[in-house]
């Protein structure tokens, strides 16, 4: 009976331990490995072709008019199957959209419509650009019906530049602001969901702002201003939000444009004026209404509020009185709002917090997002647990502590300069690059003169980058730097530069400020 007594005791106590080990693992679970996905080094051949194509590219003329006569026979003898038997995925998936788009029938229409069901690869990247044609095609062919369908695709490509593209062709569509008229159904939301992605592709660079602007994007934005209801919903916030920023960007935009496009361009941007009285006094009440929102929305719905309330820099602190429970799926997005808590204990709790995962391996993976929370909270707490987290062997917890200093006046400048030049020889290139930015932003003269380099490079992709970085690093410092770029003859040096100001504008001013 003992005996029996001491296995059972056994027994649970080792189911005990592998449950605790399970739910609460070390950076390295030997016993359980997680999957992990490999990452593709290179780029594949349909995603380089559509890359070409944006760049100004054309596909084999003759290959799609060949290809349309063959569909346009197999039609006409009634085998249609066939026609949609040898739509496969690869490089010709797209001359074969062109062809069905050239043979303008209903049956091509619903042949392609079909299309945005099936799955034609398991890479995401490279089934997103087979939607993209598909929605160009259907788009060519005024087979509107197929819109809601496509704005499914756009909400399954979320996150990805080609979505990007793809939530491009869904928003020209004719009938796309019909979408917009009921904006509590699915579709209704999806739009919305596809106006934003759209207008930060234009900001990002990702899209062309003219070819948006002739598809009649201000129009679209100025309508949703005008009539938006006052709902605490998220995704009706975003998409006002990046109208507001598409709005101070329209100044930038009409003098780069072509000569045809100015005029539309400044007819649009007159009716986001007008608009822009109603929009700022709907927006400046916004945080308030997704703050209360909050606790009864959905899982999904609450983590778009947090990334919404973020952009906004809203205190969420009567939110989250304690710190939120690292269980909830959104626990980093409450995190990164915590940034802006104006509580004096919020600062002291986080870095306490912070001190504690450095002592143990466990969170060892959510550790960043403390340390991340913590530029916003001055404070020798914080600074003295970022120096830790900084010195430490972690190449990730190190590259979020010291991309988290510089934005407040060192407690202990010394302490603080000399592990950031240590730093900017790190082994690891973001680290390094976070550090020049801290002393940037500290005003160090070599770190400034490091980044001001990349301005005056005769690499586009080199200005680019030191442009952007700029902008997300908050290098105030060097803000003539970029306004004189903004004025620059090269359109897209141009572009790149006049979002850097605004962004700057906004770290400073806020979104409506």
């Amino acid at each position: 009976m003992a005996r029996t007594m001491l296995w059972v005791f056994i027994t649970v106590a080792a189911v005990g331990l592998f449950w605790l080990g399970y739910r609460n693992p070390y950076r390295r679970r030997w016993l359980l490995p997680r999957p992990v996905t490999p990452r593709s080094t290179t780029t594949s051949a349909v995603d380089r072709q559509h890359r070409h194509l944006l760049a100004g590219g054309r596909l084999g003329e003759t290959a799609v008019i060949a290809t349309a006569a063959h569909f346009k026979e197999l039609f006409r003898t009634g085998r249609g199957g066939e026609v949609e038997r040898e739509l496969k995925p690869g490089v010709g998936f797209a001359v074969q959209v062109r062809a069905l788009a050239a043979v303008g029938t209903p049956e091509a229409g619903r042949v392609l419509e079909r299309q945005l069901g099936r799955q034609l690869t398991h890479d995401p990247i490279e089934q997103t650009w087979y939607w993209a044609d598909v929605a160009a095609g259907l788009r060519h062919l005024h087979h509107d019906l197929a819109l809601p369908a496509v704005l499914r695709c756009v909400d399954a490509a979320s996150g990805l530049p080609a979505g990007t593209v793809l939530a491009a062709e869904a928003v020209a569509f004719p009938n796309f602001a019909s979408t917009l008229n009921d904006l509590r159904n699915p579709t209704g939301r999806a739009a919305l969901r596809a106006i934003a992605a759209v207008c930060r592709g234009c900001r990002d660079g990702t899209i062309d702002p003219g070819c948006m602007l002739r598809a009649g994007l201000g129009e679209l934005l100025a309508t949703l201003s005008e009539s938006a209801p006052e709902h605490p919903d998220p995704w009706l916030t975003f998409a006002l939000l990046e109208t507001e920023r598409v709005s101070r960007r329209l100044g930038h935009w009409v003098q780069l444009l072509d000569e045809d496009m100015q005029l539309v361009t400044e007819h649009q941007g007159v009716r986001l004026f007008l608009s822009s009285a109603h929009r700022a006094d709907w927006l400046r009440s916004a945080p308030d209404r997704l703050l209360a929102r909050f606790p009864v929305a959905s899982v999904d719905e609450q983590a778009a509020i947090l990334r919404c309330v973020f952009e906004f820099r809203a205190d969420v602190t009567r939110l989250f009185p304690h710190l939120p429970d690292p269980r909830s799926v959104w626990w980093a997005d409450a995190i990164r709002c915590l940034t802006w808590s104006k509580s004096p204990s919020a600062g002291p709790v986080l870095a306490s917090q912070a001190s504690r995962w450095l002592d143990s391996r466990r969170n060892q993976r959510r550790l960043p997002h403390l340390l991340s929370a913590l530029r916003g909270h001055a404070g020798p707490e914080s600074e003295a647990v970022l120096l830790r987290a900084a010195s430490g062997t972690d190449p990730e917890i190190r590259r979020a502590a010291t991309a988290s200093l510089g934005w407040w006046p060192p407690c202990d400048p010394a302490a603080v300069m000399r592990v950031l030049r240590v730093l900017r020889t790190d082994t690891d290139p973001e680290t390094r690059t976070a550090a020049v930015s801290a002393l940037a932003r500290l005003g160090e003269r070599a770190a400034l003169n490091e980044i001001a380099a990349g301005l005056a490079s005769e690499e586009p992709a080199v200005q680019t980058a030191s442009i952007v970085r700029i902008a997300s690093d908050e290098l105030s410092w060097l803000w003539p730097d970029i306004q004189e770029l903004a004025e620059s003859g090269d359109r897209e040096t141009a572009l790149t530069a006049a979002e850097a100001v605004e962004q700057l504008r906004e770290h400073i001013l806020g979104p409506i400020g």
